[in-house]
Order: C-alpha cells, then sequence, then structure tokens
C-alpha cells in the first residue's frame, strides 16, 4: 500500500496534510493573490481532504500582495452544498493582508467557524479548541 502524500503543490500555495483532521495552507512569499491562483487552491484543499472532516490553517508570509480580483469571488461557494470544514484559521503576517482577509469574510460570510490573526500559536489552540468541540455532526 503506497501511503498518502503529505505535502501537495497548489502553485501559489503547498498543502500539508498534518493530521487527517487538519491541513495546512502555506502560502509562498512572494506571491499575488488573484482569483484564479486562490481558487486553484481551494480546488486542491477539496481535492486532497475529500469527504473527511477537518479544519484549515492558512499561513500568510508577510511579502505578498493582492489583485483586487480576489476580493470579487466567494471561493467558498464550492463548500456551500456540502461540505466536511468545520474551522478554518488564517495567519495573516501582514496587516493590510490581515485586514483585507477580514473584509473578506464579512463579504463572504463561512459556515464554519473562523479564526483571522497575525499569531501562528493562538490560532493552533484555537483550532484545538474548535475541534475539540464540534461533535461529529458539524456543529
Amino acid at each position: 500500500m503506497t501511503p498518502e502524500p503529505r505535502a501537495h503543490d497548489a502553485g501559489i500555495a503547498t498543502l500539508i496534510v498534518a493530521r487527517p483532521d487538519l491541513l495546512e495552507i502555506h502560502y509562498h512569499g512572494g506571491i499575488v493573490f488573484n482569483a484564479d491562483a486562490v481558487a486553484a487552491v481551494q480546488a486542491k484543499r477539496r481535492e486532497v481532504m475529500g469527504d473527511r472532516p477537518y479544519a484549515t490553517l492558512t499561513i500568510i508570509p508577510e511579502d505578498v500582495d493582492y489583485s483586487m480580483d480576489s476580493m470579487e469571488r466567494d471561493q467558498g461557494h464550492g463548500d456551500r452544498a456540502r461540505s466536511q470544514l468545520l474551522a478554518s484559521a488564517v495567519v495573516a503576517k501582514a496587516s493590510m493582508i490581515e485586514l483585507l482577509t477580514k473584509l473578506y469574510l464579512s463579504y463572504y460570510p463561512q459556515l464554519h467557524r473562523t479564526l483571522v490573526t497575525d499569531d501562528e500559536q493562538a490560532a493552533r489552540h484555537w483550532l484545538d479548541r474548535q475541534l475539540a468541540q464540534i461533535t461529529p455532526t458539524g456543529s
């Protein structure tokens, strides 16, 4: 039996299956967020995690940029009908990206629990608490 790959390339990010219930999304430094590139990351996330319940930890380094079209598309639309995504924590190292992420989430509220912060340890602790609290039904 071949073991499942742990790391997956998604263009502007690397997705790492840290545990069966946790996917880490590490964006690369120097990238530009645009709608198509982010959509590719989200598609890869769905492909990698499949139908199992899970949370995501997204790490965005300080030296990234964005295109305005990245704010105009609901990247979570594919999760609305059926999703096992239970919680997402976003660690934004740049205050502008943190602000834009919060603004984006206010335009496109998610069905799962979310946290946006600049503190990776706090995000990891928050995710652990969320996963411990959420029942198998995802409530």
